[in-house]
């Protein structure tokens, strides 16, 4: 649920922007009842509501920093050694991994080009991104998280 993109801030504090990802598994999880509407429309009402998100930032950060103890966690944090600070206030990431479609379905082109799913490709809330495997494994780099109009373009 947290992608590790940090920069050391002036005060010597490590800053991390929040990512909200949700896996869908073969083209049968892009609607209905868990599909990817329903989650967009959630991960606005999560967003939205200022007290629930920001217990969810600060589980997160709290999460985030006992995996740094246990020594779980590979990031650069520079020399301060200083504990991660989730920047709240920055929009947060909703990524979407879509694993096992089938690229001759158009099913998937059909969800995305639903004008309810518009809405959120302008979402003052938060940044939709599809995140698009490169050069094989599950490393979640930065340049492979894709806004919704260049993963259309891939379609």
């Amino acid at each position: 649920m947290l992608r590790s993109k940090c920069a050391n801030s002036p005060a010597g504090a490590s800053n991390c922007k929040v990512a909200l990802i949700e896996m869908k598994y073969g083209d049968g999880a892009l609607r209905g009842s868990a599909g990817l509407l329903k989650h967009l429309k959630d991960m606005e009402k999560l967003v939205s509501n200022k007290d629930s998100y920001a217990k969810l930032v600060e589980t997160m950060e709290s999460q985030f920093n006992q995996l740094d103890v246990l020594g779980m966690l590979k990031f650069n944090k520079g020399t301060s050694n200083a504990k991660v600070k989730l920047n709240a206030d920055e929009k947060p990431e909703v990524i979407f991994i879509l694993a096992n479609h089938n690229p001759r379905s158009p099913k998937l082109k059909t969800i995305l080009s639903d004008p309810e799913i518009d809405k959120y490709v302008q979402s003052q809330l938060f940044d939709l991104k599809f995140y698009v495997a490169s050069f094989a494994g599950y490393g979640l780099h930065a340049k492979c998280m894709l806004p919704l109009v260049e993963f259309q373009k891939l379609l």
